[in-house]
C-alpha cells in the first residue's frame, strides 16, 4: 500500500509537470489549471495514504 501512495504521489507530480507544459507551450490557462487540480489532488491523496499508513 506503501507503494500505492508513492506512486500516486509521483503520478500527481506528473500531472502537475505537464499541466505546466501545456500552460507555457500552447497557452491553455483552462488545461493548465485542470492538470495542475488533478495532480494536486492526486498528490495529497497519496500523501494522506503515506501518512496514515505510518510509511517513511
Amino acid at each position: 500500500m506503501n507503494h500505492l501512495a508513492r506512486a500516486m504521489q509521483f503520478i500527481g507530480l506528473l500531472e502537475m509537470g505537464y499541466g505546466l507544459f501545456i500552460g507555457l507551450y500552447e497557452g491553455d490557462i483552462i488545461w493548465e489549471i485542470r492538470f495542475a487540480g488533478i495532480g494536486g489532488a492526486l498528490f495529497l491523496i497519496g500523501w494522506l495514504l503515506q501518512r496514515r499508513l505510518g510509511g517513511k
